[in-house]
């Protein structure tokens, strides 16, 4: 009855040898801080095809990105009030092997009534943020957003052998500043922490050459021999 069974075993490896599958996750984020930053250079590990036993099925790239900044304002005009929006602008893109990204992301706090100044503490030239005639927008900011993933061309991430591959993620334009109906003469603006994060997934979907039956019968048919010889023993 063992003996049947282990032959029934060898049968059926002979007869089914599907392929394995795998996944290969990598990722990477580039930070940026002004529109003035160098472009980042982000690298990536290509697909070992390990001499060809390994099957490239699919390259997806998937890019998010989020901004902000913290935006205050004080009116220190002395005659006229304003109404008044914070905003950011984020502007960037990513290039790489067959796959280009791009970004164009602007963000409005709702409008804000400044009075005339108020003296700001006996000192107009000091940057005051408190009502009635300045205002604290706190945090202005957006993401992480999603673009649609990329599917490139697979033989452009795939050597036979380590290797790597750069994408290069460039800020092109970074605004924080206030969107006044009608400008008084003199304000201030106080920015802090402004940021542009760019996060790239970069991942690959491979399957495993199967071994052919021939293989399988004959090595599970080893193991059977042994086995045997073991109880004979």
């Amino acid at each position: 009855m063992r003996t049947r069974g282990l032959v029934a075993l060898c049968v059926c490896a002979a007869t089914a040898c599907p392929a394995l599958a795998g996944v290969i996750i990598q990722n990477r984020t580039a930070h940026f801080t002004s529109d003035l930053n160098n472009d980042i250079i982000l690298t990536f590990d290509t697909f070992d095809n390990q001499g060809g036993t390994l099957i490239l099925d699919d390259v997806r790239i998937d890019i998010r990105h989020a901004g902000g900044a913290v935006l205050r304002a004080d009116n220190d005009d002395d005659f006229k009030s304003a109404d008044v929006n914070g905003r950011i602008v984020r502007t960037w893109s990513l290039s790489g092997p067959d796959a280009l990204g791009f970004g164009n992301e602007t963000v409005m706090t709702p409008s804000v009534h400044l009075d005339v100044n108020d003296g700001d503490g006996g000192d107009t030239n000091n940057f005051d943020p408190t009502p009635p005639d300045g205002t604290d927008f706190g945090s202005v900011a957006y993401g992480p957003l999603a673009l649609a993933p990329i599917h490139p061309n697979e033989a452009l991430y795939e050597t036979n052998g380590p290797g790597t591959l750069d994408m290069t993620a460039d800020v092109l334009l970074m605004i924080n500043d206030l969107q006044f109906v009608i400008p008084p003469d003199v304000w201030q603006l106080e920015v802090q922490d402004p940021y542009l994060d760019i996060d790239v997934t970069l991942t690959y979907f491979f399957s495993v050459i199967p071994v052919p039956p021939a293989l399988w019968l004959g090595a599970v048919g080893l193991g059977v021999a042994g086995w045997i010889r073991r109880r004979v023993r």
